[in-house]
């Protein structure tokens, strides 16, 4: 894919990014891979495949999967009111509105809150970002009080609405497990891929080789420290797309490639004159994807209704995490891909738009080496190909 180099490479260049991995692969081709640009602002070093790239929200899908593993063994059900796991969570309430006064009004909830509202986003959770969630795994356990004393949006199942939810999965998954999720992350998925240098912290001798340079833990809120390298998620992805028994079976690797929230929507921009409170932003890392395309949510992805012009094809799965880390999943050409980026500082946000364009540049390299399409013969046509005249004039006189 030299075209695909050269983009990379003009990125860096002209200063769209100061550093940019990217892979992908499609049919019948080997994984391209490509990386230019520097490591970190002072120094020598170039990023590579084994470069640790901060990718926060990117671990959505991995967490998703992380609990439908315990949906798989039978340890969860998606179904089931988590207040049977986490008791402080058996009697929801929601926001009804407010009084005169500007008091909340609450009310119980009509719907239970699950394990499958909670990976769609459609419990209502009012955690605002998801990220504030995950500041520390180990305040996992404090967060399922604090949640409780927060009502809900709205009653489970009845819209979407990107939030804190996961944070609360990862309750569930260390009540479950008697184990740090983190741990449980590295057993059931990382171990399993082979994604050594993947998870919520950096060991002392990689830190040398962490994009931008070792900063320690978040400390931000909103932020989530959480690490990868291009070639560790990449396992994951391409786990996903060729659908792998390894990582979970049938049935759980349908929720995650396929649309879970129904006629539901989910917003392509940020509709403010409904909010009441700052929770009630609907806000999420994807939102400034495929403007034109509608978009539904799988567990774990957000899944294209339609197909996006010289893109993906209706059904292609995304998560990104905003001029950091994006990846793509396109069952049905077989086409998958990543990119990490380094934000050059005291630039504009130049990340969206370079996925569009790696998008752009694979399917217009992967449609130049499909085969054109051959004409459909008729039954008969394939029955009698290659006959000679002569043979059709002894087997039918004319």
């Amino acid at each position: 894919m030299e075209s695909v180099d050269g983009l990379l490479e003009d990125a860096v260049s002209s200063g769209r990014v100061s550093g940019v991995v990217a892979m992908a692969s499609t049919p019948g081709c080997d994984t391209y891979t490509g990386a230019y640009g520097a490591s970190c602002r002072e120094g020598t070093a170039r990023v590579g495949l084994d470069t640790i790239f901060e990718i926060s929200w990117l671990v959505r899908p991995i967490m998703t999967v992380a609990a439908l593993r315990l949906v798989d063994s039978g340890r969860l059900d998606l179904d089931e009111p988590i207040g049977g796991v986490i008791p402080g969570m058996r009697a929801p309430h929601r926001l009804a509105g407010f009084d005169r006064t500007g008091n909340p009004v609450l009310r119980p909830v009509r719907r239970a809150l699950t394990l499958r509202t909670l990976l769609s986003h459609t419990s209502g959770m009012n955690g605002g970002s998801w990220g504030d969630a995950m500041l520390r795994p180990e305040g996992w356990q404090d967060l399922s009080e604090r949640i409780a004393a927060m009502p809900l949006l709205f009653d489970p199942g009845t819209r979407w609405h990107h939030s804190g939810d996961l944070g609360l999965v990862g309750v569930l998954i260390e009540r479950v497990t008697g184990m740090p999720v983190a741990e449980y992350l590295r057993r059931a998925v990382f171990e399993t891929l082979g994604m050594r240098d993947t998870g919520f912290y950096v060991e002392y001798n990689s830190r040398r080789r962490v994009a931008g340079g070792w900063r320690g833990l978040a400390s931000t809120p909103g932020e989530t420290p959480f690490y990868s390298t291009p070639q560790d998620y990449f396992s994951f992805v391409q786990a996903v797309l060729r659908r792998d028994a390894a990582l979970l079976s049938g049935t759980s690797l349908d929720l995650v490639d396929r649309n879970q929230i129904g006629a539901l929507t989910v917003p392509k921009s940020l509709r403010l004159s409904s909010v009441r409170a700052p929770n009630e932003v609907n806000f999420y890392p994807e939102i400034k994807l495929y403007p034109s395309t509608p978009c539904k949510w799988s567990l774990g992805f957000m899944v294209s209704a339609g197909a996006v012009d010289g893109g993906p094809r209706a059904g292609s799965l995304t998560c990104a995490a905003p001029a950091k880390a994006y990846c793509w999943i396109d069952p049905c050409s077989g086409v998958a891909g990543l990119l990490f980026a380094r934000r050059s500082p005291g630039y504009p946000d130049l990340v969206d738009s370079l996925f569009a364009d790696l998008q752009s540049w694979v399917y217009r390299e992967h449609a130049e080496r499909e085969p054109a399409a051959r004409p459909k013969k008729h039954v008969l046509e394939w029955l009698f190909d290659g006959w000679s005249k002569e043979a059709w004039m002894t087997w039918w006189p004319m």
